[in-house]
């Protein structure tokens, strides 16, 4: 069984992306809205994928969810780790990118990608 946590704060996102992922076998998603237990919500679960969004605005920024990555890397370094970034912040671009390009992360996806798009990105091995 493949695990695939999203660290969401857009519920109906999460929301719609869970529903694409549920039609797909061997596959479970979870959602969880509290970033303080990502690293231990991915190594309880076991997960294989998780999925963090930038915040556009709070604490939840850019810096945190990197930290947040960078922990999860060390924590279970298996997982692959996909950011979901807000296009219009460009601060938070620059960073994503650079994070994919230092082999921080291993993928990134913009606030205005399709849920069936997010979804495929998600499925990918």
């Amino acid at each position: 069984m493949r695990v695939i946590i999203l660290f969401m704060q857009r519920r109906a996102v999460a929301q719609g992306i869970m529903h694409k992922l549920r039609d797909a076998d061997g596959v479970l998603p979870i959602f969880e809205p509290s970033y303080t237990k990502g690293a231990d919500a991915v190594v309880s679960q076991g997960a294989n994928t998780a999925l963090i969004e930038i915040a556009e605005m709070g604490r939840l920024d850019a810096r945190y969810c990197l930290a947040l990555c960078a922990r999860l890397r060390r924590e279970k370094p298996g997982c692959r780790l996909l950011i979901l970034c807000p296009e219009q912040d460009e601060a938070s671009v620059e960073a994503t990118v650079r994070a994919k390009q230092n082999g921080d992360i291993d993928d990134f996806l913009f606030y205005d990608a399709t849920v069936d798009y997010l979804a495929s990105k998600l499925l990918l091995k």
